[in-house]
Protein backbone atom coordinates (compact mmCIF):
# COMPACT_ATOMS: atom_id res chain seq x y z
CA UNK A 1 0.00 0.00 0.00
CA UNK A 2 1.33 4.04 -1.18
CA UNK A 3 -0.21 4.65 1.91
CA UNK A 4 2.49 3.17 4.84
CA UNK A 5 0.06 1.02 6.55
CA UNK A 6 -0.60 -3.13 5.00
CA UNK A 7 -3.97 -3.66 3.72
CA UNK A 8 -5.44 -7.27 4.00
CA UNK A 9 -7.07 -8.45 0.01
CA UNK A 10 -8.32 -11.54 0.35
CA UNK A 11 -8.57 -14.55 -2.39
CA UNK A 12 -11.00 -17.53 -2.80
CA UNK A 13 -9.59 -20.15 -4.98
CA UNK A 14 -12.86 -19.11 -7.34
CA UNK A 15 -10.79 -15.48 -7.74
CA UNK A 16 -7.38 -17.33 -8.49
CA UNK A 17 -9.45 -18.84 -11.27
CA UNK A 18 -10.67 -15.87 -12.77
CA UNK A 19 -6.83 -13.75 -12.41
CA UNK A 20 -5.64 -17.02 -14.56
CA UNK A 21 -8.35 -16.52 -17.19
CA UNK A 22 -7.88 -12.66 -17.10
CA UNK A 23 -4.45 -13.67 -17.57
CA UNK A 24 -5.03 -15.68 -20.54
CA UNK A 25 -7.21 -13.57 -22.25
CA UNK A 26 -4.57 -10.56 -21.67
CA UNK A 27 -1.60 -12.53 -22.89
CA UNK A 28 -3.64 -14.29 -25.87
CA UNK A 29 -4.74 -10.30 -26.99
CA UNK A 30 -0.91 -8.89 -26.77
CA UNK A 31 0.72 -12.20 -28.90
CA UNK A 32 2.01 -14.56 -26.30
CA UNK A 33 1.33 -18.12 -26.78
CA UNK A 34 2.79 -21.24 -25.75
CA UNK A 35 5.56 -21.68 -28.56
CA UNK A 36 6.95 -18.39 -27.06
CA UNK A 37 9.77 -18.22 -23.93
CA UNK A 38 9.59 -15.74 -22.05
CA UNK A 39 11.96 -13.33 -19.71
CA UNK A 40 10.54 -12.03 -16.18
CA UNK A 41 12.73 -8.91 -15.72
CA UNK A 42 10.59 -7.50 -12.74
CA UNK A 43 12.73 -7.52 -9.31
CA UNK A 44 12.97 -9.24 -6.55
CA UNK A 45 12.35 -6.32 -4.13
CA UNK A 46 11.42 -6.64 -0.44
CA UNK A 47 7.84 -7.53 -1.20
CA UNK A 48 5.79 -9.52 -3.66
CA UNK A 49 4.55 -7.34 -6.60
CA UNK A 50 2.07 -8.20 -8.63
CA UNK A 51 3.92 -7.59 -11.43
CA UNK A 52 6.16 -10.31 -10.60
CA UNK A 53 3.61 -12.43 -10.29
CA UNK A 54 1.16 -11.24 -13.25
CA UNK A 55 4.65 -13.07 -15.78
CA UNK A 56 4.83 -16.24 -13.91
CA UNK A 57 1.04 -16.62 -14.46
CA UNK A 58 0.76 -15.44 -17.91
CA UNK A 59 3.52 -18.35 -19.16
CA UNK A 60 1.81 -20.83 -16.57
CA UNK A 61 -1.60 -20.29 -18.20
CA UNK A 62 -0.59 -20.19 -21.87
CA UNK A 63 1.94 -23.18 -21.25
CA UNK A 64 5.04 -21.10 -22.07
CA UNK A 65 8.33 -21.35 -19.92
CA UNK A 66 9.83 -17.95 -17.78
CA UNK A 67 12.85 -17.82 -16.54
CA UNK A 68 13.36 -14.42 -14.18
CA UNK A 69 16.09 -12.34 -13.72
CA UNK A 70 15.96 -11.45 -9.92
CA UNK A 71 17.27 -8.65 -10.25
CA UNK A 72 16.26 -6.08 -7.37
CA UNK A 73 16.64 -4.74 -3.68
CA UNK A 74 15.95 -7.82 -2.06
CA UNK A 75 17.40 -7.66 1.23
CA UNK A 76 17.59 -11.39 3.03
CA UNK A 77 19.71 -13.42 4.74
CA UNK A 78 19.31 -16.00 1.43
CA UNK A 79 21.10 -15.43 -1.66
CA UNK A 80 17.76 -14.66 -3.87
CA UNK A 81 18.79 -12.32 -6.11
CA UNK A 82 21.12 -11.71 -9.39
CA UNK A 83 23.16 -8.58 -10.36
CA UNK A 84 22.40 -7.20 -13.70
CA UNK A 85 25.18 -8.65 -15.25
CA UNK A 86 24.36 -12.30 -13.84
CA UNK A 87 20.94 -11.88 -14.80
CA UNK A 88 22.02 -10.60 -18.54
CA UNK A 89 23.92 -13.91 -18.41
CA UNK A 90 20.93 -16.12 -17.61
CA UNK A 91 18.35 -14.64 -19.78
CA UNK A 92 20.50 -14.47 -22.91
CA UNK A 93 21.50 -18.27 -22.71
CA UNK A 94 17.23 -18.62 -22.33
CA UNK A 95 16.94 -17.21 -25.99
CA UNK A 96 13.60 -15.39 -24.83
CA UNK A 97 11.32 -14.67 -27.08
CA UNK A 98 9.55 -11.91 -25.02
CA UNK A 99 11.28 -9.69 -22.45
CA UNK A 100 9.12 -8.50 -19.81
CA UNK A 101 9.31 -5.93 -17.07
CA UNK A 102 9.47 -1.67 -16.15
CA UNK A 103 10.43 0.35 -18.92
CA UNK A 104 13.17 2.17 -17.19
CA UNK A 105 15.04 -1.31 -16.29
CA UNK A 106 14.57 -2.98 -19.78
CA UNK A 107 16.77 0.25 -20.78
CA UNK A 108 19.26 -0.30 -18.89
CA UNK A 109 19.21 -4.18 -19.03
CA UNK A 110 19.60 -3.73 -23.13
CA UNK A 111 22.28 -1.21 -22.76
CA UNK A 112 24.19 -3.61 -21.23
CA UNK A 113 23.56 -6.44 -23.27
CA UNK A 114 24.30 -4.04 -26.20
CA UNK A 115 27.37 -3.11 -24.44
CA UNK A 116 28.49 -6.93 -24.41
CA UNK A 117 27.23 -7.98 -28.24
CA UNK A 118 24.62 -10.04 -26.39
CA UNK A 119 22.09 -12.12 -28.58
CA UNK A 120 18.53 -11.47 -28.76
CA UNK A 121 18.01 -12.14 -32.06
CA UNK A 122 15.14 -14.63 -30.98
CA UNK A 123 13.23 -11.87 -29.27
CA UNK A 124 10.20 -10.05 -30.86
CA UNK A 125 7.78 -8.82 -28.08
CA UNK A 126 8.23 -6.31 -25.11
CA UNK A 127 5.73 -6.20 -22.86
CA UNK A 128 5.94 -3.29 -19.82
CA UNK A 129 4.15 -2.06 -17.00
CA UNK A 130 4.77 0.44 -14.27
CA UNK A 131 5.62 3.30 -16.07
CA UNK A 132 4.56 5.22 -19.23
CA UNK A 133 6.28 3.89 -22.54
CA UNK A 134 6.61 7.47 -24.54
CA UNK A 135 7.37 7.15 -28.53
CA UNK A 136 11.14 7.74 -28.03
CA UNK A 137 11.51 5.24 -25.75
CA UNK A 138 9.72 2.73 -27.56
CA UNK A 139 11.94 3.51 -30.84
CA UNK A 140 15.07 3.16 -28.36
CA UNK A 141 14.05 -0.14 -27.24
CA UNK A 142 13.08 -1.57 -30.92
CA UNK A 143 16.65 -0.09 -31.77
CA UNK A 144 18.56 -1.68 -29.20
CA UNK A 145 17.26 -5.25 -30.18
CA UNK A 146 17.47 -5.06 -33.63
CA UNK A 147 21.21 -4.07 -33.58
CA UNK A 148 21.31 -7.62 -31.37
CA UNK A 149 19.71 -9.88 -34.16
CA UNK A 150 15.83 -9.04 -33.53
CA UNK A 151 14.07 -8.66 -37.03
CA UNK A 152 10.84 -6.98 -35.97
CA UNK A 153 9.90 -6.15 -31.95
CA UNK A 154 7.18 -5.15 -30.84
CA UNK A 155 7.05 -3.15 -27.75
CA UNK A 156 3.46 -3.25 -25.80
CA UNK A 157 2.59 -1.38 -23.01
CA UNK A 158 0.36 -2.51 -19.88
CA UNK A 159 -1.53 0.01 -17.79
CA UNK A 160 -1.90 -2.20 -14.67
CA UNK A 161 -3.20 -2.50 -10.89
CA UNK A 162 -2.84 -4.46 -8.48
CA UNK A 163 -6.42 -4.39 -7.55
CA UNK A 164 -6.55 -6.06 -10.45
CA UNK A 165 -4.22 -8.69 -10.30
CA UNK A 166 -3.40 -7.70 -14.16
CA UNK A 167 -4.07 -4.83 -16.19
CA UNK A 168 -5.18 -2.59 -19.70
CA UNK A 169 -3.49 -4.39 -22.69
CA UNK A 170 -2.21 -3.37 -26.05
CA UNK A 171 -3.45 -5.38 -29.13
CA UNK A 172 -1.25 -3.09 -30.97
CA UNK A 173 1.79 -0.97 -30.79
CA UNK A 174 -0.72 2.25 -31.60
CA UNK A 175 -3.83 0.64 -30.35
CA UNK A 176 -5.32 2.02 -26.56
CA UNK A 177 -4.63 -0.39 -23.52
CA UNK A 178 -8.14 -2.02 -23.32
CA UNK A 179 -9.99 -3.95 -20.51
CA UNK A 180 -9.73 -7.41 -21.97
CA UNK A 181 -12.34 -8.76 -18.66
CA UNK A 182 -15.49 -6.51 -18.74
CA UNK A 183 -17.25 -9.66 -17.14
CA UNK A 184 -14.52 -9.04 -14.06
CA UNK A 185 -13.65 -5.70 -13.94
CA UNK A 186 -15.27 -2.46 -14.90
CA UNK A 187 -14.12 0.82 -15.15
CA UNK A 188 -15.41 4.32 -15.05
CA UNK A 189 -14.18 8.43 -15.52
CA UNK A 190 -15.89 9.90 -12.12
CA UNK A 191 -15.98 13.88 -10.99
CA UNK A 192 -13.36 14.12 -8.48
CA UNK A 193 -15.81 16.65 -6.56
CA UNK A 194 -19.04 14.78 -7.02
CA UNK A 195 -18.11 10.95 -7.41
CA UNK A 196 -20.51 11.49 -10.32
CA UNK A 197 -19.47 9.35 -13.63
CA UNK A 198 -18.45 11.16 -16.69
CA UNK A 199 -19.14 10.19 -20.14
CA UNK A 200 -16.54 8.61 -22.38
CA UNK A 201 -13.53 10.45 -23.64
CA UNK A 202 -13.72 13.60 -20.44
CA UNK A 203 -11.04 12.87 -18.07
CA UNK A 204 -12.19 12.10 -14.10
CA UNK A 205 -10.65 9.47 -11.40
CA UNK A 206 -9.97 6.25 -12.23
CA UNK A 207 -12.73 4.04 -10.77
CA UNK A 208 -12.93 0.43 -10.45
CA UNK A 209 -15.60 -2.44 -9.38
CA UNK A 210 -14.90 -5.74 -8.98
CA UNK A 211 -18.02 -7.83 -10.63
CA UNK A 212 -17.37 -11.59 -10.28
CA UNK A 213 -15.63 -11.43 -6.85
CA UNK A 214 -15.85 -13.89 -3.35
CA UNK A 215 -13.16 -12.80 -1.08
CA UNK A 216 -12.12 -9.01 -0.95
CA UNK A 217 -14.95 -6.94 -2.89
CA UNK A 218 -14.18 -3.20 -4.24
CA UNK A 219 -17.02 -1.01 -5.15
CA UNK A 220 -16.10 2.25 -7.08
CA UNK A 221 -12.67 1.50 -6.10
CA UNK A 222 -10.45 5.00 -7.04
CA UNK A 223 -7.18 3.96 -8.32
CA UNK A 224 -5.84 7.43 -7.42
CA UNK A 225 -4.79 8.35 -11.79
CA UNK A 226 -6.91 10.57 -13.95
CA UNK A 227 -7.38 9.46 -17.29
CA UNK A 228 -10.78 8.69 -19.59
CA UNK A 229 -12.63 6.19 -21.52
CA UNK A 230 -13.73 4.86 -24.36
CA UNK A 231 -16.56 1.85 -24.32
CA UNK A 232 -16.59 1.44 -28.11
CA UNK A 233 -15.15 -1.52 -29.78
CA UNK A 234 -11.30 -1.36 -30.45
CA UNK A 235 -10.64 -0.25 -33.48
CA UNK A 236 -7.47 -2.32 -34.40
CA UNK A 237 -9.17 -5.75 -33.41
CA UNK A 238 -12.17 -4.90 -32.57
CA UNK A 239 -12.53 -6.03 -28.68
CA UNK A 240 -14.84 -4.89 -26.25
CA UNK A 241 -13.87 -3.68 -23.04
CA UNK A 242 -13.10 0.22 -21.73
CA UNK A 243 -10.39 1.62 -23.69
CA UNK A 244 -7.24 4.22 -21.89
CA UNK A 245 -7.97 7.04 -24.12
CA UNK A 246 -5.63 9.56 -22.65
CA UNK A 247 -2.24 8.92 -20.88
CA UNK A 248 -3.08 7.85 -16.91
CA UNK A 249 -1.73 10.71 -14.25
CA UNK A 250 -1.90 10.74 -10.21
CA UNK A 251 -4.72 12.65 -8.77
CA UNK A 252 -3.60 15.25 -6.92
CA UNK A 253 -0.06 16.07 -7.76
CA UNK A 254 -0.28 19.39 -8.18
CA UNK A 255 2.65 21.83 -6.75
CA UNK A 256 3.07 25.40 -6.06
CA UNK A 257 6.56 26.77 -7.36
CA UNK A 258 7.40 30.99 -7.27
CA UNK A 259 3.40 31.02 -7.15
CA UNK A 260 2.18 29.15 -9.41
CA UNK A 261 0.52 25.81 -9.90
CA UNK A 262 2.69 23.20 -12.16
CA UNK A 263 1.71 19.56 -12.55
CA UNK A 264 4.68 17.62 -12.61
CA UNK A 265 3.20 15.34 -14.98
CA UNK A 266 3.13 17.55 -17.59
CA UNK A 267 6.71 18.08 -17.55
CA UNK A 268 7.57 14.41 -17.37
CA UNK A 269 5.00 13.96 -20.16
CA UNK A 270 7.25 16.93 -22.29
CA UNK A 271 10.26 15.46 -21.19
CA UNK A 272 9.84 11.89 -22.01
CA UNK A 273 8.76 12.46 -25.68
CA UNK A 274 12.56 14.55 -26.07
CA UNK A 275 14.75 12.68 -28.26
CA UNK A 276 18.57 12.64 -27.22
CA UNK A 277 17.58 11.76 -22.83
CA UNK A 278 18.12 8.95 -20.97
CA UNK A 279 16.95 8.94 -17.36
CA UNK A 280 15.78 12.21 -15.97
CA UNK A 281 13.82 13.48 -12.90
CA UNK A 282 11.98 16.61 -12.16
CA UNK A 283 13.01 18.11 -8.40
CA UNK A 284 11.52 20.99 -6.30
CA UNK A 285 13.81 22.15 -3.69
CA UNK A 286 14.37 25.42 -1.85
CA UNK A 287 17.98 26.78 -1.38
CA UNK A 288 19.43 27.40 2.11
CA UNK A 289 19.45 31.16 2.06
CA UNK A 290 16.92 33.59 3.37
CA UNK A 291 16.78 35.39 0.40
CA UNK A 292 16.18 32.26 -1.72
CA UNK A 293 13.05 31.02 -4.30
CA UNK A 294 11.58 28.08 -4.34
CA UNK A 295 13.42 26.26 -7.64
CA UNK A 296 12.48 23.40 -10.24
CA UNK A 297 15.78 21.50 -11.05
CA UNK A 298 15.77 19.16 -14.20
CA UNK A 299 18.22 16.36 -12.96
CA UNK A 300 19.55 14.27 -16.29
CA UNK A 301 21.82 11.28 -16.25
CA UNK A 302 24.90 11.84 -18.72
CA UNK A 303 26.17 9.28 -21.01
CA UNK A 304 27.98 6.06 -19.62
CA UNK A 305 30.35 4.55 -22.40
CA UNK A 306 29.21 3.64 -25.72
CA UNK A 307 25.70 5.01 -24.47
CA UNK A 308 25.06 7.50 -28.14
CA UNK A 309 21.52 8.12 -27.37
CA UNK A 310 21.59 9.34 -23.79
CA UNK A 311 22.79 13.17 -22.79
CA UNK A 312 26.46 14.05 -23.71
CA UNK A 313 28.74 15.08 -21.21
CA UNK A 314 27.68 18.18 -18.76
CA UNK A 315 30.70 20.31 -20.39
CA UNK A 316 30.43 19.77 -24.25
CA UNK A 317 28.45 21.34 -26.88
CA UNK A 318 25.81 18.86 -27.42
CA UNK A 319 25.26 19.04 -23.32
CA UNK A 320 24.68 22.85 -23.92
CA UNK A 321 22.30 21.70 -26.28
CA UNK A 322 20.26 19.60 -24.96
CA UNK A 323 20.19 21.74 -21.16
CA UNK A 324 18.99 24.50 -23.34
CA UNK A 325 16.36 22.35 -25.13
CA UNK A 326 14.81 20.92 -22.01
CA UNK A 327 14.67 24.81 -20.54
CA UNK A 328 12.49 25.95 -23.20
CA UNK A 329 10.33 22.94 -23.42
CA UNK A 330 9.22 22.96 -19.48
CA UNK A 331 8.66 26.60 -19.70
CA UNK A 332 6.66 26.69 -22.35
CA UNK A 333 4.74 23.63 -20.97
CA UNK A 334 4.09 24.71 -17.40
CA UNK A 335 5.32 28.47 -17.46
CA UNK A 336 7.80 28.04 -15.22
CA UNK A 337 12.03 28.34 -16.29
CA UNK A 338 13.60 24.90 -14.79
CA UNK A 339 17.73 24.84 -14.33
CA UNK A 340 18.81 21.41 -15.73
CA UNK A 341 21.51 19.73 -14.11
CA UNK A 342 23.83 16.51 -15.00
CA UNK A 343 24.46 13.97 -13.01
CA UNK A 344 26.39 10.51 -13.44
CA UNK A 345 24.86 7.97 -15.15
CA UNK A 346 23.34 5.60 -12.62
CA UNK A 347 22.56 8.50 -10.17
CA UNK A 348 19.35 8.98 -10.53
CA UNK A 349 18.08 5.44 -11.38
CA UNK A 350 19.91 2.01 -9.91
CA UNK A 351 18.32 -0.87 -11.06
CA UNK A 352 20.08 -3.05 -8.44
CA UNK A 353 18.38 -0.70 -5.35
CA UNK A 354 15.09 0.60 -7.13
CA UNK A 355 11.91 -1.12 -9.37
CA UNK A 356 11.68 1.87 -11.25
CA UNK A 357 12.37 5.88 -11.31
CA UNK A 358 11.02 8.37 -9.04
CA UNK A 359 10.41 10.93 -11.47
CA UNK A 360 8.98 13.89 -9.16
CA UNK A 361 10.63 14.60 -5.82
CA UNK A 362 9.83 17.37 -3.90
CA UNK A 363 12.36 18.07 -1.56
CA UNK A 364 10.31 20.98 0.22
CA UNK A 365 8.11 18.14 1.59
CA UNK A 366 8.93 17.01 5.56
CA UNK A 367 10.05 13.53 4.02
CA UNK A 368 11.03 14.63 0.61
CA UNK A 369 8.16 12.99 -0.85
CA UNK A 370 7.58 11.93 -4.78
CA UNK A 371 6.18 9.74 -7.03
Amino acid sequence: TTGGKPTPFSNTTHDIYGVLDQARRCSETEGVGPEDRIANLYPMAGFPTGAFSSVIRSGMIRGAPVISGLTGSANSEFRVRNSLVEALDIVERFRPTVLWGVPGFLRRFLYEARRRSADFSAVRRVITSGEPVSAPLRAEIKEGLRAMGAKDPRVLARYAFTEMSGGFVQCDEDAAPQNRTPDLYAFEAADPESGRRLPDGESGLVVLTHLHRRGTVLLRYAAGDIAAFSRGPCPVCGREGERVVTTPRRAGGLVKCRGMLVNPDVIVETLSDMRGIGEFQVVFRRPDRPDAMDEAVIRVETAGPDESRSVPAAGGRGGERIREEITRRVREAVSIRPRAEFVPRGEIYDPERSIKVRRVVDFRTPQGGGD
